[in-house]
């Protein structure tokens, strides 16, 4: 049976509440409630992360205690073939903390591509993979100096370089392979992996500064 306009809309709405209420439960610290928007095998792979969705949570969990972040999400936009559907969703990540001895405020901007499935009739991610665009960092207080040692950003990739520090000088380790605009051609392969899972039609990444 070929699914109509409204089945469609009906799915995308739902699809849209996993990826908001899934954030929203994440940043609240709502954990027992965290689990229910993935399937068990789901894979999860951020800058300071990559691996299975239980071991995602449960590291969550302490890095909440000492560094907590909250996510600011744009509009997603949502692919669906049948019982599997494509969202790519654009986020800012928030931290605020010290940094060279200085409070601080970083901002790290990315788009989240997640594979959506869905069994018995419940939509739930089966995979979600941070696409790094760039990030910025602020004196918390107006007005206030911060400097960082001319080498300090050494060896870390320049769309999450910021990020990348922050999270070495709080004790996380961070991969150096992740996905990031400056491997355009490493991004557009995940792309053409996640369409190709969903039976969607090829789409080219776009690299920045190029006209389609």
């Amino acid at each position: 049976m070929t699914a109509t306009v409204s089945d469609n809309a009906k799915d995308i709405i739902e699809i849209m509440q996993v990826i908001i209420q899934e954030r929203q439960a994440r940043d609240r610290g709502w954990w027992e409630e965290l689990p229910r928007f993935y399937h068990p095998e789901a894979q999860i792979q951020t800058s300071w992360f990559s691996g299975p969705v239980s071991e995602y949570i449960e590291r969550s969990v302490s890095m909440a205690v000492t560094d907590p972040a909250y996510h600011r999400l744009g509009q997603p936009a949502i692919r669906v073939n049948g019982h599997r559907a494509v969202a790519d969703v654009p986020m800012t990540i928030e931290f605020r903390g010290q940094i060279a001895g200085v409070e601080a405020d970083l901002t790290v901007y990315i788009r989240l591509l997640n594979r959506i499935e869905r069994r018995e009739g419940q939509w739930r991610l089966l995979a979600s993979t941070a696409i790094f665009e760039r990030d910025t960092m602020a004196p918390a207080v107006p007005g206030a100096s911060l400097r960082l040692e001319a080498d300090a950003l050494t060896g870390f990739r320049p769309s999450y370089r910021l990020l990348s520090l922050w999270l070495t000088e709080h004790g996380h380790r961070v991969g150096a392979d992740r996905h990031g605009l400056d491997r355009p051609g490493e991004v557009d392969v995940l792309y053409q992996q996640a369409f190709a899972w969903a039976g969607l039609e090829p789409s080219r990444e776009r690299v920045p500064g190029t006209l389609t």
